[in-house]
């Protein structure tokens, strides 16, 4: 993460995704010894921290870190520099995200509305993962 954030600090502009395959080319070329693990790994992290999104590569899309601060400012406050970490708009974030979402509102009782935001493109695989997930969340209390 720390050598991400270097890198952020040193450029001049920000952007909105930095691409996995992106940031090995430019690591590599500096002599860095990083893996694309490591580099996942670190977007994980920088996510975690809430600087932006790790989006994995699906349906066309590379795999990217999408920016929900300013890059540059982020990068320079990590490294110490007095520095205000400039926020860009979710509107922004959610378009570079690149993955369209639909709400589905289903009442699980009669005043309990429950609301679901997924993919437009969700698979049945996807949707059958989701409904096993949801077959665990049951507490059953003891009578």
């Amino acid at each position: 993460m720390r050598t991400i954030l270097d890198h952020a600090a040193r450029r001049h502009r920000n952007q909105t995704e930095t691409k996995v395959d992106r940031i090995l080319s430019i690591f590599w070329s500096q002599g860095h010894d990083i893996s694309r693990g490591q580099v996942i790994d670190a977007f994980r992290q920088l996510e975690d921290a809430g600087l932006g999104q790790f989006a994995a590569g699906r349906h066309g899309w590379p795999s990217r870190f999408v920016w929900s601060v300013g890059m540059v400012s982020a990068g320079r406050a990590a490294a110490g520099e007095p520095q205000e970490i400039e926020q860009i708009p979710e509107e922004q974030v959610e378009q570079h995200l690149g993955v369209d979402m639909l709400s589905h509102t289903f009442y699980l009782r009669a005043d309990t509305p429950v609301t679901f935001e997924l993919p437009v493109d969700l698979t049945k695989q996807e949707a059958e993962r989701i409904a096993a997930f949801i077959k665990t969340l049951p507490i059953e209390s003891e009578q």
